[in-house]
């Protein structure tokens, strides 16, 4: 399995489902540790970001440059 033992099978960070490209960056992910999270240290924008322990993007912070699509080892990242 993909993920790293967090997965709730919620369907909703793309791990398990390929969501579709958007306007707005769309990310609710439980795969990485925040703490090793590599999108987050990409991020020169500081728009990935922890809430309630999961990743998440901040549509107003994200400039849509991709840095962190290039690092997401499980490709779930959509902008």
């Amino acid at each position: 399995m993909l993920n790293s033992g967090n997965c709730t099978d919620c369907t909703t960070c793309g791990s398990c489902q390929q969501t579709p490209n958007v306007d707005t960056p769309n990310l609710f992910c439980m795969n990485c540790q925040p703490s090793e999270a590599p999108c987050i240290e990409a991020c020169k924008q500081d728009a990935v970001e922890v809430l309630g322990g999961a990743i998440t993007i901040n549509g107003e912070k994200c400039n849509r440059c991709g840095d962190c699509v290039e690092v997401c080892p499980i490709n779930v990242i959509k902008i």
